[in-house]
């Protein structure tokens, strides 16, 4: 007897893409505080979630030195919910979100002017 799979492995994905697919770097696409746009000011800004508990915040901005900040979160399989509290210019920021279809916004106020940071897994 001959058995043939139902469809092709490679495309299937891993393990990881099947059983955690939010586990991905996310690249912000859009970042504005306020009325400015200052996404123009970075060459990149990643997160990236490396398992179920740590992620990196991977940032470079122009002319200056690429820098990685380490935390830790938690993703809620049922509601899709990301939280994580990231220590950035002295400040601590602890946000929840939402990850639809491999996107997700962070809101957040500074100075009285609302930080909104759109990402997207690459």
């Amino acid at each position: 007897m001959l058995i043939l799979p139902s469809c092709d492995a490679r495309e299937a994905g891993s393990i990881k893409t099947l059983t955690n697919p939010y586990i991905a770097q996310y690249e912000c696409t859009e970042a504005h505080l306020g009325d400015e746009n200052i996404l123009d000011k970075f060459d990149y800004i990643i997160i990236n979630l490396k398992d179920k508990k740590k992620l990196e915040l991977i940032y470079k901005p122009l002319n200056g030195d690429k820098r990685v900040i380490e935390s830790e979160y938690t993703f809620d399989n049922t509601t899709h919910e990301l939280t994580a509290e990231i220590g950035i210019l002295g400040y601590s920021v602890k946000q929840s979100t939402k990850i639809e279809h491999g996107k997700f916004t962070v809101c957040k106020q500074f100075g009285g002017k609302e930080l909104i940071m759109k990402f997207k897994a690459k």
